[in-house]
């Protein structure tokens, strides 16, 4: 493990070509023998799934699987095998969290974030279930069954209110599965045009090619794409110049004690003044508490969303989110 932890940052360090100056990172999976594994078989997979965590959790870095990881592969098996039994119109379902104008308080629109509940299992966190359908191949049917059910909650808001739905990558990577969930949309009464779809940066590690072509597609049906969790992932400027963007999403990890941290704050500030020089929307996530709604209001953020306002709510519950705002949720910045 120290060994790997000595190798990731000298794969960091920029080397220069005669057209550019080239900055690569790599992450590292461990397994051990005799510890946890006993073949060459189980080496080389349990390797592979503490390759998988580092990337996921740890970048840049080497991940010794361990007694944990075992564990978690069980836990996983069971998740996928609830999944793929699951009556998933039944069980599956829609809550959603506001996304608010942060000058008056008002709701503009809400992200619709999924929830599973098995007969099996009970409640699961989609952190839980979510990329084991992405691994197990099947999270492209659960994207339909949620994409209808919110579809038709947000059909009964007023006319401003807007639908953010986020996109697996797996759904970006095929115009067979991209062609289902536009057919989807026109059936449904609510406006394309009120919908934004939130796309990841990982998935410009898979074929960027297509999913420009599928992000195109929903562009010509009049959706808005936002690119979520903007500034943890893959993407580059020349991407996001490559794409029809109409917003992105500054991940909460930038924003936790955002007035504490001045790290946080100049990248926030940059985003923001990135995403105004790009003529985008900006959705700030993870807004927890007064003092960082505060300070992304003196940076100019207009759109913001976190516990500070409300947690997700049921579908029944989101009408009472539309009246005006009130002094408690409304910010004014002095110029």
């Amino acid at each position: 493990l120290a060994c790997g932890n000595a190798i990731c940052p000298v794969l960091e360090a920029p080397f220069e070509l005669s057209e550019a100056t080239v900055v690569i990172s790599g992450s590292i999976g461990l397994s051990a023998f005799p510890d946890t594994a006993l073949t060459p078989e189980q080496l080389f997979d349990q390797a592979d799934y503490a390759l998988y965590q580092s990337k996921r959790a740890n970048r840049a870095a080497s991940t010794l699987f361990s007694t944990n990881h075992s564990d978690q592969i069980h836990r996983d098996a069971h998740v996928e095998q609830a999944l793929k039994r699951a009556d998933l119109d039944e069980e599956l379902s829609v809550v959603f969290q506001p996304i608010v104008n942060i000058k008056t308080g008002a709701t503009i629109g809400f992200e619709a974030l999924a929830r599973w509940t098995s007969p099996l299992l009970g409640p699961v966190s989609p952190a839980a279930f979510m990329p084991v359908a992405e691994r197990a191949g099947i999270v492209q049917a659960l994207t339909r069954h949620l994409l209808k059910k919110a579809l038709a909650v947000a059909a009964t808001w007023p006319d401003h209110a807007r639908l953010a739905f986020n996109l697996s990558a797996h759904d970006l990577n095929s115009a067979e599965d991209m062609l289902a969930l536009l057919a989807i949309i026109r059936k449904s009464d609510f406006d394309p045009s009120r919908l934004d779809m939130e796309i990841t940066e990982t998935a410009f590690a898979h074929d960027f090619d297509q999913v420009r072509k599928s992000i195109d597609m929903l562009r010509l049906l009049g959706c808005g794409v936002s690119l979520d969790d903007f500034g943890t992932g893959y993407s580059s400027l020349a991407q996001l110049h490559a794409l029809p963007l109409t917003k992105i999403k500054i991940d909460r990890s930038f924003v936790t004690d955002l007035h504490n941290t001045p790290a946080s704050y100049k990248i926030v500030k940059s985003l923001l003044t990135l995403s105004h020089d790009m003529g985008l929307g900006c959705v700030i996530e993870g807004i927890e508490n007064k003092e960082e709604l505060t300070a992304v209001a003196q940076l100019g953020g207009e759109m913001a969303q976190g516990y500070f306002y409300s947690p997700p709510l049921a579908a029944g519950a989101t009408h009472a989110m539309f009246p005006k705002a009130t002094p408690a949720t409304a910010i004014s910045v002095a110029s």
